[in-house]
């Protein structure tokens, strides 16, 4: 997707943030904590915390990855200048959002969004299909920054038919663009706990 050059200064941003959090849902609530505080538990607290996730994710909707929200934080005047902030006036630039219209039929979209995610051992989101109540979402995008992954790591983005069976899942890669209409069903599949990486992107959704 992007110049080999700007692919490789986006990957560096994104390998040098320092500044995440822990993404996951309670129920219906979008919870954000400082990695920096969940570093801080005991193994005990950290394994009792997992547990409770995992236990929801047995029963419904479940996610747990680490995040930048880089556009709520724009929004909010936060770590003005940082360098991940660049990808989201990019992402919203004529070219782009015209190359968006123009592949999904859309000539409404008027506007992206965008988070840095990494997803290392045991990372997750459940099955979903990105429907949002109060948003317009016309498609989602997946802009890959993830350096030499192996298959057997998991970290697909997988897509399911009715039946629930895989009908397409893509690997991890680096400088690669997916995207997909809203809604439709999908998955970023765990990340297995013997991975020797992290899958890295810039993802998020254009918008009427």
């Amino acid at each position: 997707l992007l110049r080999p050059e700007s692919a490789e200064a986006l990957a560096q941003a994104h390998e040098q943030n320092r500044r995440w959090f822990l993404s996951y849902n309670e129920g219906a609530d979008n919870v954000e904590s400082d990695m920096a505080d969940i570093q801080r538990l005991t193994p005990a607290q950290q394994a009792q915390f997992m547990q409770a996730i995992h236990h929801r994710a047995a029963k419904g909707f479940q996610y747990c990855f680490v995040q930048y929200y880089i556009s709520e934080n724009i929004k909010r005047g936060e770590d003005p200048g940082h360098p991940l902030h660049a990808v989201e006036r990019f992402l919203n630039s004529a070219p782009f959002l015209d190359f968006m219209r123009a592949l999904t039929d859309e000539p409404g979209i008027h506007t992206a969004d965008a988070l840095a995610s990494i997803y290392g051992p045991g990372h997750f989101l459940t099955d979903h299909d990105d429907s949002h109540g109060s948003r317009q979402r016309v498609a989602a995008y997946v802009l890959q920054l993830t350096r030499q992954w192996d298959r057997n790591w998991g970290g697909h983005l997988a897509f399911f038919d009715e039946q629930g069976n895989i009908t397409d899942a893509f690997l991890p890669s680096f400088n690669t663009l997916n995207v997909f209409r809203v809604p439709q069903p999908h998955a970023v599949q765990l990340v297995a706990p013997f991975a020797q990486g992290y899958r890295r992107s810039i993802t998020g959704w254009v918008h009427r």
